[in-house]
């Protein structure tokens, strides 16, 4: 049996009154928090509403920030433009997940990026948009539900919520994946080194070379992974990633000194691909911010990759790692 079934498949199975059979982690779910933990230590909304918001975890007390801007970035497995649907095609998952959290005091970003494998409490959609359950299942999934695209959007960003404690998604880009060929090819290529074996996936990707990624180079290195020769898991293929988006972003950054105006050329080539609630103004002033000279922080959330026992890749977050990250995205200790 393949670890990676059929999407329509694994849509169609999530989708069912007797879901609980065959999601990965049978729990509480949202009422009892971030992936219901038996500990204790990650809070709850019951616990965390209080009148102050100050929450108190390992015996120290936070209290949230202010003036902060919260984004959720999104790698749609969706081929070509965004188009309306009118049946299930087998797409829509997200392949990549990223949130960012500016400060708007200081300019300061921080960032998480999410696996799509991550196991939290996801509502499960009709094709209509109508709810039918919420169930432990990769937050992957939560854009594959419903047809309507802003309906997607909405469940992918409760889901990120949910899984960060509640926080509140300001604003999200859902942008489709072909679109990394566009902006890829739109500043010039990006360099990388290749590290995996990409034999039949694109052989001009050759392991140990240094190159500029040019068109579907971009895409195959970005995206390659159930037929990766050496690793085809989803970790491998996010430090594939990582290193993508370090080239990307010193690619992007000589393009704006050259032209302060090539994030809004950017915005407006990636519309078609795109479902999003962050303006144009926005977002030059969000790619402005991230390719200056300031020290941007990423973060990471620690935890354990398996297999269920429907053959389906799953990571499940550490609890203290995921509450770590929440405390300082949008949390300060109280003097």
């Amino acid at each position: 049996m393949s670890r990676y079934r059929n999407k329509e498949e694994k849509k169609q199975l999530y989708k069912k009154i007797g879901i609980a059979a065959a999601v990965l982690i049978v729990g509480g779910g949202i009422t009892a928090g971030v992936l219901g933990a038996a500990d204790g230590k990650l809070l709850s909304h019951e616990q965390t509403e209080t009148v102050s918001n100050d929450i108190t975890y390992n015996g120290k007390t936070y209290t949230p920030k202010g003036n902060l801007e919260t984004y959720l970035f999104a790698g749609i497995d969706s081929p070509g433009q965004v188009e309306e649907l009118t049946e299930y095609d087998g797409t829509g998952q997200c392949d990549v997940l990223i949130v960012l959290v500016r400060d708007r005091s200081t300019d300061e970003c921080q960032y998480v990026t999410i696996d799509r494998n991550t196991i939290t409490p996801v509502d499960s959609l009709e094709n209509n948009g109508n709810y039918i359950s919420t169930d432990d299942i990769q937050i992957s999934l939560a854009h594959a539900m419903s047809l309507d695209h802003t309906t997607r959007a909405e469940n992918t960003v409760k889901a990120v919520s949910t899984l960060l404690g509640g926080a509140t998604i300001d604003s999200y880009a859902m942008v489709n994946m072909s679109a990394i060929q566009v902006v890829n090819d739109m500043v010039g290529g990006v360099t990388v080194t290749i590290e995996d074996d990409f034999t039949g996936v694109d052989d001009t990707l050759k392991k140990g070379e240094t190159i500029t990624l040019k068109g579907e180079q971009a895409e195959h290195f970005v995206r390659g992974r159930m037929t990766m020769k050496d690793d085809d898991t989803n970790q491998n293929r996010m430090a594939r990633q990582q290193q993508y988006e370090a080239g990307l972003k010193t690619a992007f950054a000589a393009k704006c000194a050259e032209d302060n105006t090539f994030p809004l050329d950017v915005y407006h080539a990636l519309e078609p691909y795109m479902t999003t609630t962050v303006s144009a103004k926005k977002f030059s002033r969000l790619a402005l911010l991230m390719t200056d000279d300031k020290e941007d922080t990423s973060l990471q959330i620690d935890g354990t990759y398996s297999i269920d026992d429907n053959d389906w890749q799953a990571f499940t977050p550490d609890p203290d790692s995921l509450q770590q990250v929440i405390l300082t995205l949008f949390y300060e200790e109280k003097k």
